[in-house]
């Protein structure tokens, strides 16, 4: 019994002392890329506040997706949901080499599915010269797809559709707009040049 809690306290005092060796390099880590002082880094009851997020997800081993932000807000662990602001994410494709950039005002991380919510101001940039303009966007790791609910606009070099209910199937390299889809074509000649309305 005596045994018992020595081996006990020993498993404590060393659970303590690694969380304060984590914490303390984080805390260095976050120093180091603001070069500022270490008020950029908030800890109390329940609640987390850092400022200038670089967050990395790894699927299979593999980077799947990273997210920059200006600031990360956490309020418990019962919500879990991580608040960020001024947010710029890499969705990444099999060459490493991100196949979307997205940035919007504000974003919304779940803990523990991994998917994410941009809104405010969403620009899609696809690797292939295609932009995308939005109010929101959600990113569903699991499925590898990207949906925008609302209102949609596409840009190519040469058309632009405009659209709402936009999926994103982001292994295939392929989107579905699904209501009112409106396409234009633009040619070098204007007699090649059409709409299609659906």
């Amino acid at each position: 019994m005596f045994l018992d809690r020595q081996i006990l306290r020993k498993i404590t005092l060393i659970s303590g002392v690694v969380f304060i060796l984590i914490l303390g390099f984080f805390l260095i880590i976050h120093y180091l890329n603001n070069k500022k002082d270490l008020l950029n880094f908030k800890i109390s009851k329940g609640y987390i506040s850092l400022k200038k997020v670089d967050y990395k997800f790894f699927k299979k081993g593999v980077l799947a997706y990273e997210i920059f932000s200006k600031s990360l807000n956490y309020r418990s662990q019962k919500e879990e949901v991580i608040k960020l602001s001024g947010v710029k994410a890499y969705i990444y494709g099999k060459n490493k080499k991100p196949v979307y950039i997205i940035t919007g005002k504000s974003g919304r991380l779940n803990t523990v599915s991994k998917n994410i919510i941009i809104s405010g101001d969403v620009i899609i940039k696809y690797a292939r010269g295609m932009r995308m303009k939005a109010d929101m966007i959600h990113f569903f790791v699991k499925e590898n797809k990207i949906i925008a609910p609302g209102y949609m606009e596409i840009k190519g070099k040469s058309y632009s559709i405009s659209g709402k209910m936009l999926i994103i199937y982001i292994k295939k390299g392929i989107f579905i707009l699904r209501k009112n889809v409106h396409f234009i074509s633009y040619k070098h000649n204007n007699k090649n040049s059409g709409a299609i309305t659906g």
